[in-house]
């Protein structure tokens, strides 16, 4: 029997880079059979002894599952300190942003063969802590590391996605060996190594070993990822960091299935991403350069969408510019000059953001902000007026007959979006309306590519 297995177009939110969205394949355990594992015990254990409540305890170990040896393990910081776990683990992932987004970035990047709850195994590098890590006594910290690098050698997984850093006060200074910080720092011994090394930095190792339970070398597979609230809560703007979110689950999958290949554009998409965020710390303190961020890192409110929208439909606005100047040539050049327009990415970006008003908007706000929230949702309605107004007065002028009819689609229905100067505009319609021109784009670059479609033989 032929099944087949279709990649889905979108994850987090934002249409899949067609690049991403080829490799996204069913993943299934290899051909050997798994042996039980004491992984779970270990967490259980080290949970009563630190007097945490059963439920905690035993969802804790469920997320951790399966209870064999093998497989993909996450590793995460610590702990948020109101999950429902009285609830049941499906409450737990549910309610919680980044159980969420890893079992949707999962599912994408298996075709669905994969979820957090089955097949996924989540650890904690401070399991059962969600106090902050320099509030915790140094004994404590050590325990708890070493519980958890127990954990992940009792359960040898094959592949770890590294998606979570714990922060010391020492980090990252310049110690003596020997010295009381130095000590303080040692306190995470080997599991350093399963810490995430930063957005978009290349892994140092493409494994790594740990000494076992029993002073055994436990050799394992890694992926350098980072923590998924780094795209969807600080930087949601910049989608660019979801794709890497997923490519790096991709990769992740690949590399337990034993057919992962690297290639030259992963590298470039690491980079921009690593040169955002690093970027937004300069630019935060040079007011002659522009900024890439213009919210600092912490939590959003409506007012301070608009003038990161402006900045967007700026970025979409250079990005059809360039598209514009593209004379009808081969394939390749197209699919070079639409890929390099980024064209796609500033849809995305654009229909996050308007997703992110529109949700805002639907929420009562206190008094004192609603002249700034008004003022906010003024300002984005005005630019997406001369945004549609500009498009009209001066027509496009496109060679390619599929990206006319990508561009005139889009008009109609930006068009319906703005029905008077004097109306509200609909703003979870008009993030629709970039999001399926994103979705057209992609398609487009795909089909330049050939078909995506992944058919088993069962």
């Amino acid at each position: 029997m032929l099944i087949k297995f279709s990649p889905p177009m979108t994850c987090l939110d934002v249409v899949i880079d067609h690049r991403i969205r080829r490799l996204c394949r069913p993943t299934w355990p290899p051909g050997k059979l798994p042996e039980p594992s004491t992984h779970l015990s270990i967490l259980q254990r080290y949970g009563y002894k630190r007097g945490r409540r059963s439920d905690e305890i035993n969802i804790t170990s469920q997320l951790a599952g399966p209870a064999t040896t093998g497989g993909i393990l996450v590793t995460l910081q610590q702990p948020r300190g109101d999950h429902p776990f009285e609830d049941g683990i499906e409450a737990v992932i549910h309610d919680c942003d980044t159980f969420s987004a890893l079992n949707e970035l999962f599912l994408a990047a298996s075709c669905g063969t994969l979820n957090v709850k089955d097949h996924v195994s989540l650890v904690d590098l401070l399991p059962f802590t969600p106090q902050r890590a320099d509030t915790v006594s140094s004994r404590v910290l050590r325990h708890t590391f070493e519980a958890s690098r127990l954990a992940i050698c009792a359960k040898m997984p094959d592949v770890v996605l590294c998606a979570g850093r714990v922060w010391l006060p020492c980090d990252g200074r310049n110690l003596k060996t020997g010295s009381e910080a130095q000590q303080r720092l040692d306190l995470k011994g080997d599991l350093c190594k399963l810490e995430a090394a930063g957005i978009g930095r290349p892994d140092p190792y493409d494994a790594v070993g740990l000494q076992g339970n029993n002073g055994e070398l436990v050799v394992m597979s890694k992926v350098n990822g980072f923590h998924p609230a780094c795209a969807m809560t600080w930087h949601p703007e910049h989608t660019s960091l979801r794709q890497l979110l997923l490519l790096n689950v991709v990769k992740t999958c690949g590399l337990y299935r034993g057919d992962w290949r690297e290639d030259r554009w992963m590298d470039i998409l690491r980079e921009e991403c690593f040169k955002l965020t690093d970027n937004e710390q300069s630019t935060s303190k040079s007011p002659t350069k522009r900024r890439i961020c213009t919210v600092p890192r912490r939590t959003r409110h409506l007012h301070d969408y608009a003038p990161v929208y402006s900045t967007i439909q700026e970025d979409f606005l250079n990005s059809v510019a360039r598209i514009e100047a593209l004379q009808e040539k081969d394939a390749r050049d197209i699919y070079n000059t639409l890929l390099a327009s980024k064209l796609s990415y500033k849809c995305n970006d654009a229909s996050v953001v308007l997703r992110k008003v529109w949700y805002l908007c639907r929420r009562d706000w206190p008094e004192t902000c609603d002249t700034l929230n008004r003022q906010c949702v003024n300002d984005i309605a005005l630019d997406i007026r001369r945004l549609l107004e500009g498009f009209v007065n001066k027509p496009l002028q496109l060679r390619n007959p599929r990206l006319q009819n990508i561009f005139q689609a889009w008009m109609a229905d930006l068009s319906i979006c703005v029905v008077s100067h004097d109306s509200i505009i609909d703003f979870e319609m008009l993030a629709n309306v970039f999001l399926q021109m994103a979705s057209s784009i992609e398609e487009m670059l795909g089909d330049l590519l050939g078909p995506t479609l992944i058919i088993i033989d069962d």
